[in-house]
């Protein structure tokens, strides 16, 4: 306590708290930090879109990769490439069975499934005589012909090689 001549009151001297200026530092250092996070979120998010996106164009260049190779095989096995009609479900194996009993199934087609693109959507196929001529797509995310980014159409008119690795 202390006296104050000029304004004539009796002053009590309030304590420094030390641990104020450790509770601000430290809600400043809370603040920077959740600052500091959300800009790493922000980097690996847009990081793993671009990712996403890639992966997603390769696999659809995978599939059309094999959707050519089985036409190819479809072409030597019945002289001609699946029609439009017939489409890729003609590449797909299908076990035939035999028609006397004990007789051995036959399994058709060259691929083990029907492909799908990144999006769950069947491709489209468009027949021809040639493999040059042939045309795969993919409708991108909307599923629909048309459209930007995500929802771009990916397509391949013509199979590059008649030698291609099946998968």
């Amino acid at each position: 306590m202390r006296f104050d001549k000029k304004s004539r009151k009796i002053r009590v001297k309030k304590k420094k708290k030390k641990n104020a200026r450790i509770t601000a530092s430290f809600w400043g250092y809370v603040v920077f930090a959740v600052v500091l996070l959300g800009i790493f979120y922000v980097l690996l998010y847009s990081a793993h879109k671009k990712g996403l996106r890639r992966t997603r164009q390769e696999k659809i260049q995978e599939d059309f990769d094999r959707i050519c190779a089985g036409a190819v095989l479809h072409a030597q096995e019945h002289g001609t490439f699946p029609s439009t009609e017939q489409g890729i479900a003609a590449l797909v194996k299908k076990v035939v069975k035999p028609s006397t009993p004990g007789g051995s199934s036959v399994s058709t087609g060259t691929l083990e499934r029907m492909p799908l693109d990144p999006w769950r959507n069947p491709y489209a196929y468009r027949g021809s005589a040639r493999a040059d001529e042939i045309t795969l797509i993919s409708w991108g995310a909307d599923g629909m012909q048309g459209g930007t980014g995500e929802a771009a159409d990916v397509i391949r008119k013509g199979c590059r090689s008649t030698a291609l690795p099946l998968r």
